[in-house]
């Protein structure tokens, strides 16, 4: 059989190479062994010194096909899609879903609207929850503009959605919820959408807009990248920021698709001795079309002490529910 070298790199790990190229690791070894010089000669690992590594040529044209650009565009195609998300606070063990419908349009345009929220598959009881319903409908559709990384840019409809909120929603919900508590909640609604069109980061409160909207459409030197993230625990009313770590598989899935791992730790908080949480998502991306199927993510922080934990699961879904 017909043999190729490679450069193995800085990838040390006979099991990963094994992997990468669907071949059992002792095959690996016995086929490099029968086609390299003796001074290459592989025991049962990867010794430093070896720089090359022997291996079938037809499996060499096979990998190819399933390399990763190490470069992802932001899709420019039309799209309609639907995703269901599940967000689970394991504090207070409450889990929430929903859908969401997406709409790509041209020049980066997205329209985004949310359906019907549950709480633990039940729909809204309390007062404060069917509030927070009722207010955050104003809000949608909601069109805004991408930048080329794939973060949220611009807000495009704020005068349309700030109209809808004074005409039509606030009205009803000041009749509706009444006492000072629901007063000092709609003065903090009221002042969001106030100011919808100057500050569209405040849409990064809600954790599934930082999540779904981070910025993924990119280069990956090496299939890596470094960058720092923020994200709101609506808990404790904070936003946690991580020193978070990209790292992109450098071969499609058996399914067609990109993995992007996102790894970190929470940054310091100027705490001497604190304890740090820790991020984890992890991002598929359909080859052909660049756009998310599903991410599943975890993130955790400490607030007096005790771990808070939040995890969320984004699906692309192919049917409505």
């Amino acid at each position: 059989m017909e043999s190729i070298r490679i450069e193995v790199g800085n990838l040390a790990d006979l099991e990963i190479l094994s992997k990468e190229f669907n071949i059992p690791k002792k095959e690996l070894i016995a086929f490099h062994n029968q086609h390299c010089s003796l001074h290459e000669i592989l025991p049962d690992h990867l010794p430093k010194y070896i720089k090359y590594l022997y291996i079938p040529a037809d499996i060499q044209i096979q990998r190819k096909d399933k390399i990763v650009n190490s470069r992802i565009d932001l899709p420019d195609t039309l799209a309609d899609l639907t995703y269901g998300v599940l967000i689970k606070d394991a504090l207070s063990g409450i889990q929430m879903h929903y859908l969401v419908d997406i709409q790509r349009e041209y020049e980066n345009k997205v329209s985004f609207t949310k359906r019907k929220m549950y709480v633990d598959d039940q729909e809204l009881e309390l007062m404060m929850e069917k509030l927070i319903e009722s207010a955050s409908e104003a809000l949608y559709p909601l069109d805004f503009s991408l930048k080329k990384d794939g973060k949220i840019d611009k807000i495009l409809n704020g005068k349309e959605i700030r109209k809808r909120w004074e005409k039509e929603y606030l009205p009803k919900i000041k009749q509706y919820y009444v006492g000072s508590v629901a007063e000092e909640f709609i003065d903090k609604l009221n002042g969001f959408y106030e100011n919808i069109d100057e500050a569209p980061e405040d849409l990064y409160t809600n954790i599934f807009y930082p999540i779904f909207f981070l910025p993924l459409y990119t280069s990956y030197p090496n299939y890596e990248k470094e960058e720092s993230l923020s994200f709101n625990f609506s808990g404790i009313d904070q936003f946690v920021s991580y020193a978070a770590h990209f790292s992109m598989q450098k071969t499609f899935t058996e399914q067609d698709q990109i993995l992007i791992h996102v790894t970190g730790e929470e940054e310091d908080n100027g705490e001497v001795g604190g304890k740090r949480g820790s991020l984890n998502v992890m991002y598929r991306v359909d080859k052909n079309t660049k756009y998310i199927t599903s991410v599943e993510a975890e993130l955790s922080t400490f607030y007096r002490n005790e771990e808070i934990k939040i995890y969320i699961e984004i699906y692309q879904q192919k049917s409505y529910i």
